[in-house]
């Protein structure tokens, strides 16, 4: 098969190297322009960008899919398919049909649950046993083109957005090419998304990021964290200091805190105070611009800190 693949960040990049492992000719790699970034405002490729120039494939990279350029370079590749995973731009009705065979996109939830941008966070987040990949093929409408194939998996007690697409990147790399061949060969059955049990994940900003101690029990803090560990990575205020937090714990404690006072105990480590007087334990947290440390290196080295604010914001 010709297959034109979109997608921009690491994810999507591990995806374009399995497809490379395969007998299918990838014709071009659409991707987000490039970015500045950083305090120095530097100019970045994404992740997928970097891969197609490592193995010399073709790179297309427009601010939209609806210029009449892009669009013409798509005609004349003549694609089978354009498989999508996670390229973060409006797919045109224009493009979807210019396929032969559709374009495919592999969605890190179970569709019709965690429709949107942040499926890999939200069903952390919202406490979910199980998640898993579905391959579908595209419509105009977000996320709810028929199912073409579903991979399950279970989530962890601990798992956070790192680990579960480190699962998913598993899941592609034993199935991927053997269901491009099947679907080669008219061997997948396309099935209607049920019109109940939907669910929309939200884009990734900072009201999501940012914790609110008084609103949310210990336990809703903590699957917060592990959804946005290590990418994004949850923060709170110490003062005027914005502090990220990657890593904690439920604490069972009968004493009383106030929604983001902090405890330090004698041992070095703390914990803070959540809603209903639930107590979140915090084990690794970052200060702007240094790395990540432990709960006890904290307190060790931002004690002044602690003794003049000891309350989250």
């Amino acid at each position: 098969m010709k297959i034109v693949f979109a997608g921009t960040p690491a994810f999507a990049a591990e995806h374009l190297l399995i497809l490379l492992k395969g007998d299918h000719k990838i014709v071009s790699v659409l991707t987000q322009p490039d970015r500045k970034s950083g305090r120095g405002k530097k100019t970045s490729f994404s992740a997928v960008k970097e891969v197609a120039i490592e193995n010399k494939l073709k790179i297309l990279q427009p601010e939209s899919l609806k210029n009449t350029e892009t669009l013409s370079i798509l005609r004349d590749l003549k694609p089978d398919i354009i498989l999508v995973v996670a390229y973060g731009l409006l797919i045109p009705k224009l493009v979807l049909e210019l396929p032969n065979l559709g374009c495919i996109n592999l969605h890190a939830s179970l569709l019709p649950r965690w429709r949107g941008a942040s499926p890999i966070e939200s069903c952390i987040a919202a406490g979910d046993a199980k998640s898993g990949i579905t391959v579908m093929r595209m419509s105009e409408g977000l996320d709810e083109g028929p199912i073409l194939k579903k991979f399950i998996c279970d989530l962890d007690e601990k798992e956070t957005l790192g680990t579960l697409e480190d699962k998913f990147i598993n899941i592609s790399s034993k199935n991927l090419l053997q269901f491009l061949d099947d679907y080669e060969d008219k061997k997948i059955k396309e099935v209607p998304q049920p019109r109940t049990g939907s669910t929309y994940a939200n884009k990734i900003d900072n009201s999501f990021k940012h914790l609110n101690w008084a609103s949310e029990t210990a336990g809703e803090i903590e699957k917060r964290i592990r959804s946005l560990n290590p990418k994004h990575g949850a923060f709170t205020y110490l003062g005027e200091e914005r502090v990220k937090i990657f890593s904690s714990s439920i604490v069972k404690d009968s004493g009383f805190l106030e929604p983001g006072q902090i405890n330090v105990s004698i041992k070095g480590s703390f914990k803070v105070g959540c809603k209903n007087n639930s107590h979140l334990k915090i084990e690794t947290l970052q200060m702007p611009g240094k790395k990540i440390i432990s709960s006890k290196e904290f307190v060790r080295g931002y004690k002044s800190n602690l003794e003049t604010n000891l309350k989250f914001s």
